[in-house]
Parts: C-alpha cells; structure tokens; sequence
C-alpha cells in the first residue's frame, strides 16, 4: 500500500508555514511541486559534469551526453514511445503545440478542427495555421459539462480533414475526453490527431502507442519535473515529414560550402527538432520525474487523487452560493475542482481569502481557456476559482480547503 505520508516527505517546500499556517499547494495542475530526486538529479548535472551534450568528447562532455540521452529513454517508457527518437525536447507543451501547428505539411484546402475547450496553446496555433494558409477550421463544442458527444466529431471530421488538435484532459473542468474513439473516427478519415496531454499525463497512465495519437505534448513543469522543459512525442513517419521549427547548431550532419553556396545536410528527429544548446539539466531532471512517478505508480496516483475529489466535489455542491463548472463524475475526470462562488465578486477574491486566511493556494482566473468561459457566459472580470490536487496532497490539505470555503461563504453571505 503507497505511503502517501512518506511521499510528502519528498517534497521539501511542503515544511514551510506561511502566515502561521501550513502550507496547503492545491495549484498543481499549473504547477506541480518538485521531489528532492528530481532536484537531486539537476544539481548533479550542475555539480559533477556541466558540460554540452553531444559536442565535447572529454569526460564532462561524455557524461552529459549519456545522462541527457538516458533522459529521454526514461521518458519514452514512461509514455509508451515505440521509439526513443520519437520523444522531442522543446521548451513546454505550448512550444511542441506550435511546432505541429506550423510544421506538418497539410493538403492545400484541408480542415483543421479543433474544440472550445482547448487551452489556448492547444488552440491558437492551430487557428492562425488556418490563417496563414486557407485551410477551414471548425471548433467541436464541449457540452457544459466538459464532455464531447462523440457524433460532433463524427459530423466535423470527414475525409477533407487534414488534423486535429484535442485536449485529452481539461484544465478548467478536468473531464478526459474520449481519445481514442476520436482518434479511430479521425484515422478511418485519414485525419492525423494532436493530443494535449499536459494535464492528463502527469495524472494517469499515458501509451501513445494504445490511444494511437499522432502528436502528444506534454508539460513536464506539472509533473513534478522543472520548468521550461516540455516534450512532444510524435510518430516517427510524422516527425520525418515534417518541416523544421528552427535551424542551427545540432540540427546538421554536415554544411558544406561550395562555389559560394552553403548546402546544409539535416539530421533526422529528433536532432531536428533540438537547434542550439539544450537545457541538459532539465532534460536530466524531466527523466527523473518520470521515473519517480513511474516507481510510485500512474495507476496509484490517479486512484489516490480520484479519493480526495470524491470528497471535495460532493461537500462542494452540498455547498450553498457554490457552482461547479463541469462533470461531477470522478471517473472521467482529472484530479481538480473548478467552481465560482456567487456571494463574492470574482474567482481572485476566492483565491485571495484562502490564501491569507489557511495558506490554501488555489488558482483563480480563466485559466488560458477563453472560449469555453465565453460559452458558459462567465465574465473576464468574474473567472473561476480552481482547487487541483496531486500525490503530494492528504485529506487533511481536502478538509483544510473545504474549512476556508465554508468560513468564505459565511463570510460572504
């Protein structure tokens, strides 16, 4: 049986006390808080071999090179890649959104589609690829619950549909979509699929190979990896195809220079896609959380979170002046509750009173999902208040979150 208890231990941040109070973290679906073994694995990089990867041939070098390599070989079992060199380094899931925005060859006047419960990173590329060359884009519409019916996406996909970009699981309503109907109605189309896994695979087990995506993205930050460190997994036939996103140093095999041209020779993914020094660090310390969180468990994590929402979404709505927005059905959702509280002004108030009252960090805003508040009619100026919890969180951070809510709307009231 997993000794949540002992997990805390790993998270060092989780000893402060913040305005005389314990600090409750319910923010890890923007940001997820980082084990001492990730840290551990980063510092190593800085103290014992800081040197580049893939360049230099003396010992620094040569370990760099294979702890970066074997960072991405822990990240492709984590995901189920059939290959390592199907596992692109980028910056963050908006960047490997951007680089299967712009750079997979499409036929001229194919469809885009994508849905209003994108976050915007999963969105916007998409929207001005369509833009830049004449493609039709056509926005699948969420239920107000979150979910998708799936004979939406029977209609909009037909066999002019060149791609697709889906989130897996919702940031602002945490319901997972049915990924893998959607892929199979799109692949009998011919369409490819652009997954957005940021919130989901930090939380259940991930197999690109058994859904079938094309594309993934993910955000190593909010799973328990460091920031500006992301990941996009794609198909090897795709990610050969396609267009480069940038050209430099580490992209060439060889450049010659002959008669006054220069003719580059490129190198295949995923040297492709990695221009320029890399963050080796990051990479080293995005292979130690998938390890950590492959040696706890995917499927121990998701049934621990899925404990904590039962509580939380059934004292919320037993709740007077609170709405949640999306499904309360816990097995098709990701370990959040999103809600608005109508006897206070905005979702920052909420934020702002669990914060300074029980040191409870909750998110407030719209989350980079604008359309889909503009759908249910809720204002810029009001947004949502959003409570997400990971493996580092207990029953006693769920009842100390819901003691502040009860004070809010008493004090509200």
């Amino acid at each position: 049986m997993t000794d949540w208890k002992r997990i805390r231990e790993d998270f060092p941040v989780l000893k402060r006390i913040i305005n005389g109070k314990p600090l409750v973290y319910l923010d890890s679906a923007c940001m997820s808080l980082k084990p001492r073994p990730v840290l551990e694995a980063m510092n190593e990089y800085y103290e014992q071999f800081p040197a580049c990867g893939g360049r230099s041939i003396h010992k620094l070098g040569e370990e760099a090179s294979e702890a970066y390599s074997a960072a991405r070989g822990k990240f492709a079992r984590f995901m189920n890649a059939a290959h390592e060199e199907e596992v692109i380094w980028t910056r963050n899931a908006t960047e490997a959104l951007n680089i299967v925005g712009y750079c997979m060859k499409l036929p001229k006047g194919s469809k885009i589609i994508t849905t209003s419960l994108e976050h915007h990173s999963g969105s916007l590329p998409f929207v001005e690829r369509a833009k830049r060359d004449g493609h039709p884009i056509e926005i699948v519409q969420a239920q107000s619950d979150g979910t998708f019916d799936l004979e939406d996406w029977k209609k909009a996909i037909d066999t002019n549909t060149g791609l697709i970009s889906v989130v897996h699981s919702s940031n602002v309503t945490g319901t997972v979509a049915p990924i893998k109907e959607i892929v199979e109605i799109a692949h009998d189309c011919g369409a490819l699929v652009m997954c957005d896994d940021a919130q989901y695979a930090p939380h259940h087990p991930l197999d690109v190979q058994k859904m079938d995506v094309d594309f993934s993205s993910i955000s190593v930050h909010k799973m328990c990896g460091p920031t500006g460190m992301g990941v996009l997994y794609g198909k090897e036939e795709h990610l050969t195809s396609m267009d480069m996103f940038m050209y430099g140093g580490d992209t060439v095999s060889d450049v010659k220079y002959e008669n006054g041209v220069i003719t580059p020779e490129y190198l295949p993914p995923p040297e492709k896609f990695e221009a320029g020094l890399q963050n080796y660090a990051g990479a080293i310390g995005a292979g130690a959380a998938a390890e950590y969180l492959q040696g706890i468990g995917m499927h121990e994590i998701e049934k621990h979170e899925r404990s904590l929402l039962s509580v939380v979404l059934k004292e919320l709505i037993d709740m007077d002046h609170v709405k949640i927005i999306g499904t309360d059905n816990i097995n098709i959702k990701t370990g959040l509750a999103t809600f608005i509280v109508d006897t206070v002004q905005s979702a920052h108030d909420v934020a702002t009173f669990l914060n300074e009252e029980y040191s409870v960090m909750v998110r407030s805003g719209w989350h980079c999902v604008g359309p889909f508040h503009y759908q249910l009619g809720i204002e810029p100026t009001r947004g949502t208040a959003r409570a997400s919890f990971y493996l580092y969180n207990t029953m006693n951070d769920v009842e100390t979150f819901l003691e502040g809510m009860r004070a809010l709307i008493e004090a509200s009231s």
